[in-house]
């Protein structure tokens, strides 16, 4: 009895540990902010990032903390990370948007087509686990249909069920889609934000590429290609050309 215990014990504690250790951070993170020491802050949020830790608590602490710390780069990076694992809150959009009203430049997105827009609508009305939780739960109310179909002799009550059970299978296999769709956006690696204060775009992935245009620290550029130490990025306006991906940080 005593060695089982002493087992559960040696599986658990660690875990409850490591929370623990977690908890504290946080908490001196908090503490620092509110105290208004932000780079203490800041590296107290980053160990918990680096050490694997994600959530859209805390990239949208770290991002308030960079921004107070007058970093708009580096805000603007977490506040992006925040709105992938919570894309529907009003804060993070907030100070997305005032963080990038700050840097230099100004772009004009290409307007997206109508049923673009609209899919991506959808798949951020909740997340990978809601999502998940509705495929579930609506693939178990179709089998639960499916046998009243098979059981039920009366002809009406197997008509609703059968109706009811296709109506089922076709939410599950929507909310299975819509939640995939947004696993595969929070994991998504072609999002960078500039951290060079300024970078001039080639037209080639190396030095000797014309000049085609130049970017300034803050701005959000999807990465279309990857040769080497180069990547192919374009701004929301649809320019695009070569840059060093020592410039750049993936959201």
């Amino acid at each position: 009895m005593k060695v089982a215990q002493y087992l559960i014990f040696s599986m658990f504690f660690p875990l409850a540990l490591h929370a623990s250790d977690r908890d504290s951070v946080l908490l001196r993170a908090e503490q620092y902010y509110q105290q208004s020491e932000f780079t203490k802050a800041i590296a107290e949020y980053q160990s918990l990032v680096e050490s694997g830790a994600a959530s859209a608590d805390l990239f949208y602490n770290l991002g308030n903390a960079c921004f107070k710390n007058h970093d708009i780069k580096s805000a603007i990076l977490y506040y992006e990370r925040a709105k992938r694992l919570s894309p529907n809150d009003e804060a993070i959009d907030f100070n997305l948007n005032l963080s990038r009203s700050l840097i230099f430049d100004k772009v004009e997105a290409v307007p997206e087509l109508f049923l673009i827009s609209w899919g991506k609508a959808i798949r951020d009305l909740k997340t990978v686990r809601a999502w998940s939780w509705w495929s579930i739960g609506s693939f178990i109310a179709m089998l639960t249909l499916g046998l009243l179909f098979l059981f039920v002799r009366r002809i009406s009550v197997r008509r609703l069920a059968f109706g009811l059970s296709v109506i089922c299978l076709l939410i599950s296999i929507a909310s299975f889609t819509f939640g995939y769709l947004q696993k595969t956006n929070i994991e998504r690696t072609d999002e960078a934000i500039v951290f060079a204060p300024s970078v001039t775009i080639k037209s080639s992935p190396d030095d000797s590429g014309n000049n085609l245009f130049i970017l300034h620290e803050g701005i959000k550029v999807r990465i279309e290609n990857r040769i080497g130490d180069w990547y192919e990025v374009r701004i929301a306006a649809g320019n695009k050309g070569w840059m060093q991906k020592k410039d750049l940080v993936v959201i």
